[in-house]
């Protein structure tokens, strides 16, 4: 059994408890290192409220799920006491951050959607396409109303929720991005992304009003592969739509196979996909 603890207590760290409760295997020892919320959160899910030490003390892996400029304070918090002695083994931290430091054990990045079945599979039908020269994702979500992310001071719709999925559509390029220019659109920005070969892919992303609608389109010269993520991820080859097992939503979106991975990641298998990734892609996007 891996004890597991979250640091934070808002959305993130709300769906992060649920799928820890859901995942075989894994244990929620406690949420806390954060005023309020983590309270509310611990009462809902059950658990201890706990200190930064306590959680440090009682969990083999941690998660942080605070607001972007609090992580890299958290994390050398962590990292002090690990130095000091702490059990824990491994962290998951959610993107996006303003800094991320080194720590002595390994760090993912929360990238939820990179475990989910339906987006692995449609992954894995893009890497088969050849020479695809069409990548894009687009995403149109309403305004975040949760702590900072919704105002101008966090960095708009590029940051939240933009610099969160990116990973998924590098993902998709399979290839290492080196530069990025940025357009303002009418209701947020468009973001050109040129990789390592001289390809280039795009990410349009907007705060509307209404529902979310997430997707990553792929085209070569044989067909066109369409990946809807929201409400549950959904693939689409040349029109066709490809049936997927009924799953647990937050398996279906891969919470719950992310906790289990990073069970194994505290159980000495290595990290994927590692944290510095999200590192890497904050500093390609200019600041806004």
């Amino acid at each position: 059994m891996t004890r597991i603890g979250i640091i934070g207590g808002g959305k993130g760290a709300t769906l992060h408890a649920a799928a820890i409760i859901h995942t075989r295997g894994a244990d929620l020892v406690g949420v806390g290192g954060r005023p309020g919320s983590a309270g509310e959160l611990a009462s809902v899910a059950d658990c201890p409220d706990l200190s930064l030490d306590d959680l440090c003390t009682a969990a083999d892996a941690l998660i942080v799920a605070v607001p972007p400029p609090d992580v890299g304070g958290v994390m050398t918090a962590i990292d002090d006491r690990i130095a000091g002695g702490a059990i824990v083994k491994a962290v998951l931290v959610e993107a996006p951050f303003d800094e991320l430091p080194e720590i002595r054990v390994p760090v993912a990045l929360g990238a939820n959607l990179l475990h989910a079945p339906v987006v692995r599979q449609g992954l894995r039908e893009i890497g088969k396409m050849s020479d695809p020269h069409h990548l894009q994702m687009r995403i149109r979500q309403p305004k975040p109303d949760w702590g900072a992310h919704g105002t101008s001071a966090f960095g708009g719709p590029l940051h939240d929720p933009g610099l969160r999925l990116a990973p998924v559509l590098l993902s998709a390029a399979a290839e290492t991005a080196v530069h990025v220019d940025v357009v303002d659109t009418k209701h947020g920005v468009h973001a050109v992304i040129e990789l390592e070969s001289g390809r280039k892919c795009g990410l349009d992303v907007a705060w509307v009003a209404g529902s979310a609608a997430i997707e990553i389109e792929a085209a070569d010269d044989g067909g066109v592969i369409l990946m809807t993520l929201d409400p549950l991820p959904r693939l689409e080859i040349n029109g066709r739509s490809i049936p997927a097992n009924e799953l647990h939503p937050l398996e279906a979106l891969g919470f719950v196979p992310q906790i289990d991975r990073l069970a194994k990641t505290a159980a000495g298998a290595s990290v994927w996909p590692d944290a510095a990734i999200g590192s890497s892609i904050v500093g390609l996007f200019p600041p806004r």
